[in-house]
């Protein structure tokens, strides 16, 4: 793919049309500029992130290996079977939606130049619309998100046609458009969110125009079409729409009715994403409208079942261990951690990570059933409700906990990478006095030599260095040593005299002993050996 970038920064990929093996699907510049519908192999491997692992990664020290833990598990992607039916709904959308809106052909043509009429007197125009709706429901954790983007990242969001069969096709293309539910819950703000979407991705300047409170939520839904069409959009899809709060959009009928014009008029598919606490939105009214929001029905992802799904998952997740110990996966291992995460893949995800990451902090460097179940409790007790629902099979409780979010694994790594930092600096520590030590008693052992060729006893000597480092608790000059024991030395033999001794007269002063053998035509060397201060023992000369 020729990939190009737009004058506002967005990179796009140049069209390429390919031959459709659907006759349907032939002959429109939007379905053929798309990638090939993918086959189920085809899909698990473009959906598929297994991060590297290199073995040599556990010998690592553990402040390295706490940070390489999250930032490894955050890349990871097992598809599952719900994943391949995912990716068959969301391509089955687009292709069927844009089959409905050939921008070549003139029945298409005709429609627009009506929505558009429509606009303009303010009116909302409605065609029947053939235009293919779904909601996905899921509860916390369950990876709509997640999964949702690496589907959507299958198809290239920005296409630019110039030239179709020889005809001018100057247009761009948006596959996908998604966005969440803004958080205060009105309707107007989503159709603010979406010209700013748009905005974002083409570099238009819808927001700057609509945005300046004048326009009512029903004078931007045919606005919105037009654009929606013009941009040849794929699929819209919003996410977290159990922010849509009954207040302020005007009840649930409300919410649905501007999902449903918005469709009828846009003539594009529209999916709708949230947990449980969307179906107070959507439940009654979604079920009488199934003929205006229909196509694909529902889906209800729940936690993994405890079957070859959650054993494909788990095995491979099991994988990526950085303890020292590697430990294989038991049926026990594998029976609590779903006990633990009730097969919800995020939790599982994060309890994993927090186990291994614990296990390095306290130096055991294995995972076992009891460290699984300690972290779970301390870590998982703010979302414990939500799993004892699961657990106990109290379905309808959890409308009650879809406030509750997933607890983020960041903060616990801070808080445990606090305490390996300060095992590292208590070692570190203790290293540096042991080297310490280790230093001074060198330090000592080799001044004493050092006089006793200098022709002080090793008793004398002893003391003598002894009484320096007293002094000077930091010397590691050897050389400074002995110069400062032999003053201290001489200045003792003073104090024992009673007074200054003469150099000149000392018959031991090394300046003196030097100075004759140098009249006497001799090295200091050789003058100090003579004199007695420099002697040969058995084991130097050995």
């Amino acid at each position: 793919m020729e990939i190009v970038r737009l004058p506002n920064g967005t990179e796009a990929v140049v069209a390429e049309y390919h031959k459709q093996v659907i006759p349907d699907f032939a002959g429109n510049p939007w379905i053929e500029a798309l990638p090939d519908i993918l086959s189920p192999e085809q899909v698990i491997e473009a959906l598929s992130s297994y991060p590297p692992m290199d073995s040599l990664e556990r010998q690592l020290e553990p402040h390295l290996r706490i940070h390489l833990i999250p930032q490894r598990f955050s890349q990871y992607f097992q598809p599952l079977e719900q994943h391949l039916v995912l990716y068959d709904a969301i391509s089955s959308m687009i292709r069927g939606g844009y089959a409905e809106r050939n921008p070549l052909s003139p029945c298409v043509i005709r429609r627009l130049s009506q929505t558009e009429d429509a606009g303009h007197r303010g009116n909302v125009y409605q065609p029947h619309s053939t235009a293919k709706s779904m909601a996905l429901i899921g509860i916390s954790g369950s990876g709509k998100t997640s999964s949702l983007n690496r589907i959507l990242a299958l198809f290239p969001q920005v296409i630019v046609h110039s030239e179709y069969q020889g005809q001018d096709f100057p247009r761009y293309q948006v596959t996908h458009i998604r966005l969440e539910a803004p958080y205060d819950g009105s309707l107007k703000a989503l159709c603010l969110q979406l010209f700013s979407a748009i905005d974002t991705l083409l570099g238009t300047q819808y927001l700057e125009r609509y945005g300046n409170g004048k326009w009512s939520t029903n004078v931007m839904i045919p606005i919105l079409s037009r654009l929606l069409q013009n941009m040849g959009t794929g699929i819209l899809v919003v996410d977290e729409i159990q922010h849509l709060s009954l207040a302020r959009s005007g009840g649930s009928a409300q919410v649905l009715n501007f999902f449903t014009t918005l469709i009828n008029t846009a003539q594009i598919p529209v999916l709708l994403v949230g947990t449980p606490k969307s179906l107070k939105v959507l439940t009654s009214e979604f079920r009488q409208a199934r003929r205006s929001l229909s196509g694909y029905g529902s889906f209800l992802w729940d936690r993994l079942k405890k079957d070859e799904n959650w054993a494909l998952f788990l095995s491979g997740l099991w994988q990526y261990q950085w303890t020292r110990h590697v430990e294989g996966l038991t049926q026990e291992l594998s029976d609590v951690m779903y006990e633990e995460t009730q097969g919800i893949p995020d939790v599982a995800v994060k309890l994993f990570t927090t186990v291994q990451v614990r296990a390095i902090v306290t130096g055991k460097e294995r995972i076992t059933t009891s460290l699984i179940r300690k972290v779970a409790n301390e870590q998982l007790r703010i979302i414990r409700p939500m799993l004892d629902a699961l657990r106990n099979g109290r379905r309808t409780q959890l409308l009650d906990y879809e406030d509750i979010v997933v607890p983020d694994v960041e903060e616990f790594i801070q808080r445990e990478r606090i305490q390996i930092d300060v095992q590292t600096f208590v070692q570190e520590a203790r290293k540096r006095t042991e080297s310490r030590q280790e230093q001074i008693v060198r330090v000592k052992d080799e001044a004493i030599i050092r006089l006793q060729l200098l022709g002080i006893s090793e008793r004398q000597a002893s003391e003598l260095v002894k009484t320096v480092l007293t002094e000077q608790p930091n010397a590691s000059d050897v050389n400074e040593v002995v110069k400062a024991a032999f003053q201290l030395s001489i200045q003792k033999k003073q104090d024992r005299q009673g007074g200054k001794v003469n150099p000149a007269e000392d018959e031991r002063d090394l300046r003196l002993i030097v100075k004759k053998g140098k009249e006497e035509g001799m090295t200091a060397y050789d003058a100090l050996k003579q004199a007695g201060v420099i002697r040969l023992d058995k084991w130097c000369a050995g």
